[in-house]
């Protein structure tokens, strides 16, 4: 063992230098392992002696599927060469398989080579599973080069050659790759050569849909809407034969042929078709919307939905036809029909009177065949009727569907199908209620409700299904109704709806208060009857905080924006009430000139305040902070009070309260970070946590930011991790000098440190890209940084901290971003559970107990981020995803300018526990989950203040 130390000893101390040129640095690529190229794979393939190994090798190489770029011709050489000595057709297949394999994934791959290959291995091809699989290749390698006319047209002639072949297989393949590879070219561009060829594509097109195999059939309709679909322009006289088709026995037939159907009638609608008489004429289009109207009694359910999809995407139709789909009365079968009077005067002037001297003197003038006679209902006739009663749900859906699509555009047909809507708020399946309810929501501006009608509507209201309620109230706030009886009506079944599910009152304000709006004739005889207005007596004076009485108030204020006339019934109570709703919901309650004259002229001048006088307030508050003739302790005197008067100007300003935080949150941030540099003991853990928090709310919480002012925001965090690193680095210093008498909780700040000096790292990382693509300039501080990260590669936590401490305390203050009053805040609001709710949560110590949580959140960027805090008093907190179902949109505002979208969310929150002494509470919150990509666990951003919920868990009893 001493030899071999001693001969270690002079391995490292006795070396010797030579004094000369430097050597020449070599470069050393790690060459990848041979098993793990497919290139040794396909050199295996000449050594089996089965096809069932060559098999297996060839699924290994396609496996791996690593070909060096060298590599690549050779592979494809050694594979053709075993196809063509290959007797087992799958292993054939695999091999074009692997070519297409080849030619898309690796980087070194000649796809002309490929397809030429290809080309010349399928030539003398006898097996129809290879050819297939050879058409299929030259079909995904071709789309690479789609550019290359010449290569194109001879794919397409290859595909002509083998159309020949008996198999539907490849006849569908060589379709497929002719519709989809023919080179189409702009009209432009378009010659009478050209126009002539692609005439004759799509004739051999149309000529295959008279196959045997239904298959092909199917295959040549796709190709032909494929054409169409590139540009290519159809023909009309396929009409006729496509029409033929949608009597095939096959159901995959009758679909392709019935989008092309609807393609020709969209596309030609004008053109004239002579019917089986020979006297009547009908637009293209109208027979096309017949024709699909038959489609929607097809024995296959996959065509009568299809069919009720393109019913109402057709447009132009002629107004008796679509109102015929509503009516099941018997057609004529599209012939016209003479009365007896002409037809007994055709008679006389024909002079042909049956004298019975010639035998069959008296036959009828025209024989019927016995298929032309029709004992079912055809055509258009009730082919919503058929749809909307149909057995299968998919069906009913789209037909809900056509019925509203198609009645948006036509008045006459809104309110013809307005009762067969209506009819289907008592289906069985809660998704077709909402469909019909969100059908009629959407045609309000073309009906009026009758009564009868909201009858049916309105005892939908019980429905069990919350989102059938709300969906409900957004339909009655959007229609019209006809008289004073129906909104009688209409306003005590909600007011009666409301008792019983108490937790539908915002949406039931947000329903009279469009009520109101919309119908102030209406409202004005119930006003004394709603206010409970005695013209001798005087009534006792409501609560104004009952839901009931709340919702009338609604009503009757929004009604009276529009009627000045029944201001004068209201009495003193009803003005004051007024008041206290337009303070606390004044986004459901108009202005209206009663009440207190100083209330109304503050109104109108708030209501007069424009932008310019903002930005004026903003100039004069953060005129004089950057100002650097000025001490720093003025300059953070101004701070303070710049802030104040900014969280004071988001309250009174709603408008411009996104502003007005972020720029005040910001000034709080630079108040702060001061006052934790210059702490006598070094920067308190708790203060530079709570930067840490208030850095990502900059920078997460704010949309509509400029990249000047996140740019600012960024380099505010940098000079916060910045002083997290000096503090964890103080902290190791003090745990090493500590030696082994430090306390066990020091032992982690070593790690915190490195953790720290990452977290600056990838921090400055992203600055600097951040920087460069806003092209805005650092800051001293920045730069500084910079430096000293470039200069310690090693990035050692002590060492950088030492290096970055004096630069923190000697920087500058940073620089105020100029306000921009484009800014939006995300917020939350909990409406359940209430801030004020005393009931006590009781449920099984270790058990599970549910609470309901509805929040709305407004301007949030990506609703998959939002997280449910539950904090336990004993410290314990937990972050909840809620699914993504119970993420819906807002009902009354769904989407902003700026790209955020404003969700509510209605969830359970799941709460457990061990036994407790006695009740405590939990609080619940709503945050927003940000993670930077860095190592540092995924922070949560609180939008709201939590909401305290009482829990008492108790102890299990044991025994009977």
């Amino acid at each position: 063992m001493a030899a071999v130390l001693k001969k270690r000893a002079l391995a490292e101390y006795n070396k010797s230098f030579q004094d000369g040129p430097p050597a020449k640095k070599l470069h050393l690529v790690k060459k990848p392992l041979i098993g793990s190229s497919a290139a040794a794979f396909v050199g295996l393939l000449e050594k089996c002696k089965s096809s069932d190994e060559a098999l297996q090798l060839l699924l290994r190489i396609s496996d791996c599927l690593q070909f060096q770029e060298s590599d690549v011709e050779e592979a494809i050489k050694k594979l053709s060469e075993h196809f063509q000595s290959e007797e087992e057709s799958v292993v054939r297949v695999k091999i074009l398989w692997l070519f297409c394999d080849i030619g898309l994934e690796c980087p070194g791959a000649n796809l002309t080579n490929l397809i030429d290959e290809t080309i010349h291995l399928i030539k003398n091809e006898t097996s129809h599973k290879v050819i297939a699989q050879g058409i299929a290749t030259l079909l995904k390698l071709g789309s690479k080069l789609s550019e290359d006319k010449i290569l194109m047209m001879r794919l397409v002639s290859v595909a002509k050659d083998n159309l020949k072949d008996t198999s539907h297989q490849v006849k569908c393949r060589c379709l497929q790759l002719i519709s989809e590879l023919y080179p189409i070219y702009p009209e432009s561009e378009r010659t009478s050569d050209m126009s002539t060829e692609a005439d004759a594509v799509v004739k051999l097109l149309g000529d295959y849909s008279h196959a045997e195999d239904a298959r092909v059939r199917c295959g040549a309709f796709q190709a032909l809407l494929t054409m169409h679909e590139r540009g290519q322009n159809l023909s009309a006289n396929l009409y006729d034969l496509v029409c033929l088709a949608l009597s095939d026995d096959y159901e995959i037939v009758r679909e392709v042929a019935l989008k092309l159907v609807w393609v020709l009638g969209n596309k030609y609608p004008e053109n004239t078709l002579t019917l089986c008489d020979g006297e009547t004429t009908m637009r293209l289009v109208d027979d096309a919307f017949v024709r699909i109207c038959s489609a929607v009694n097809d024995l296959c359910m996959a065509v009568r939905a299809l069919a009720c999809t393109l019913l109402g995407t057709t447009r132009a139709v002629s107004d008796r036809f679509l109102l015929q789909t509503l009516d099941k009365q018997l057609m004529s079968n599209m012939k016209k029909k003479r009365t007896a009077h002409e037809r007994g005067a055709e008679l006389v002037r024909s002079g042909a009177w049956a004298s019975g001297r010639r035998w069959a003197d008296d036959a009828p003038g025209a024989l019927l065949h016995s298929a032309t006679v029709q004992l079912l209902p055809g055509g258009a006739a009730g082919a919503f009727v058929h749809g909307l009663e149909d057995e299968l749900m998919e069906v009913r859906t789209a037909a809900v569907d056509a019925v509203c699509q198609l009645s948006m555009e036509n008045a006459v047909f809104a309110t013809t199908s307005l009762d067969f809507l209506v009819d289907m708020f008592n289906d069985e399946i809660e998704d077709v209620r909402l469909r019909a309810i969100d059908s009629l929501t959407r045609i309000a501006h073309h009906i009026v409700l009758r009564e009868d009608q909201l009858e049916t509507i309105l005892g939908a209201l019980e429905d069990y299904s919350m989102d059938v309620r709300e969906g409900l109230h957004r339909m009655l706030g959007s229609c019209t109704v006809a008289s004073k009886t129906c909104l009688e009506m209409c306003i005590d079944k909600i007011l009666e709806n409301l008792k019983r599910y108490p937790q539908d009152k915002r949406s039931t304000f947000r329903c009279v208060q469009r009520l109101g709006s919309s119908h102030a004739s209406l409202v004005l005889p119930l006003t004394t009857r709603l206010l409970a207005v005695h013209p001798f007596f005087d009534m006792p004076e409501p609560d104004v905080e009952d839901p009931a009485y709340m919702c009338v108030l609604i009503l009757v204020l929004n009604a009276a924006q529009h009627c000045t006339t029944m201001l004068p019934l209201f009495e003193e109570h009803t003005v004051k009430h007024y008041t206290y709703l337009r303070d606390t919901m004044p986004h459901l309650v108009p202005y209206l000139p009663i009440g207190d004259a100083q209330q109304s002229s503050a109104e109108k001048i708030e209501s007069a305040m424009d932008d310019s006088a903002v930005r004026r307030f903003f100039d004069s508050v953060l005129q004089h902070i950057d100002n650097t003739a000025l001490s720093v302790n003025v300059r953070l005197n101004m701070l303070q009070s710049a802030e104040e008067q900014l969280n004071k100007l988001a309250e009174m300003e709603p408008s411009v309260s996104g502003a007005a935080h972020f720029t005040a949150l910001f000034a709080r941030c630079v108040l702060a970070l001061h006052s934790a540099l210059h702490a006598t003991n070094g920067p308190p853990a708790h203060a530079l946590q709570n930067l840490t928090t208030d850095c990502l709310r900059l920078q997460h919480q704010f949309s509509g930011v400029s990249e000047q002012e996140n740019a600012c925001v960024w380099q505010l965090a940098l000079r916060v991790c910045a002083a997290r690193l000096c503090a964890s680095a103080g902290g190791a210093g003090a745990a090493a000098g500590g030696a082994g008498g430090a306390p066990p909780g020091d032992k982690a700040a070593p790690a915190a440190a490195l953790s720290a000096a990452a977290a600056l790292t990838h921090h400055a990382e992203l600055l600097d890209r951040l920087l460069a693509s806003a092209g805005v300039e650092p800051d001293p501080f920045t730069i500084a940084v910079f430096r000293q990260l470039s200069m310690n590669a090693d990035n050692k936590p002590a060492a950088l901290a030492r290096a970055i401490m004096p630069l923190l305390q000697s920087a500058p203050l940073p620089v105020i971003p100029k306000p921009n009053l484009k800014i939006r805040m995300c917020t939350a609001t909990i409406l359940e559970p209430a801030a004020d709710n005393d009931t006590v949560v009781r449920f099984s110590a270790g058990l599970v107990a549910g609470v309901a949580l509805e929040a709305e959140v407004l301007r949030v960027r990506s609703p998959t981020a939002l997280r449910v805090r539950v904090a336990y008093p004993d410290t314990r907190r937990h972050a909840l995803v809620p699914p993504r179902d119970h993420l819906r949109p807002l009902d009354h505002h769904n989407t902003n300018d700026d790209g955020t979208q404003n969700v509510r969310l209605l969830t359970k929150v799941l709460i457990s526990h061990g036994v407790w002494t006695e009740p405590c509470g939990v609080d619940i919150s709503v945050c927003l989950a940000v993670d930077d990509g860095g190592r540092e666990p995924t922070q949560l951003v609180e939008l709201c203040r939590p909401v305290r919920v009482t829990v008492a868990p108790k102890p299990i009893k044991r025994g009977i």
